[in-house]
């Protein structure tokens, strides 16, 4: 599985982000945005990171994971899809997602919903729970 490599930019616009989402809406990869928090400075931030895959077959996948670090713990949230297919080939109600084992609910295959999740966060520095739960 070929994945590929974007270089890193600080602090991109939300046209470059969307430039480099639409290279990973067709390809495998990853993606991952760091932003403080500005009502929090003294917190580590939070951190979006997509995951694209397709399975070596057509149908491309997405997985989402916002992560924070809280004083006592690492909190990450993600699509929750209860009807996402599972992978065959992966333990029951699970998938693999460049290779790592994830639980299939928390993939989709709406691209719309990566590019919302990763704009509201680039403008407000969090997703919304009703999008991550």
């Amino acid at each position: 599985m070929d994945k590929v490599y974007l270089p890193r930019i600080e602090n991109p616009t939300v046209e470059q982000m969307q430039q480099y989402l639409e290279v990973l809406r067709i390809n495998n990869g990853f993606l991952s945005l760091w932003k403080q928090s500005k009502s929090k400075p003294t917190s580590p931030g939070m951190e979006i990171t997509l995951y694209s895959d397709n399975h070596e077959t057509d149908i491309q996948t997405y997985m989402v994971l916002l992560g924070e670090e809280t004083e006592e713990d690492y909190e990450v949230r993600t699509f929750y899809n209860p009807a996402a297919p599972s992978n065959p080939e992966a333990p029951r109600g699970m998938t693999y997602m460049l290779e790592e084992c994830f639980a299939a609910c928390s993939t989709v295959r709406n691209f719309a919903l990566v590019v919302y999740a990763f704009t509201e966060f680039l403008t407000t520095g969090n997703v919304s729970d009703e999008l991550l739960s």
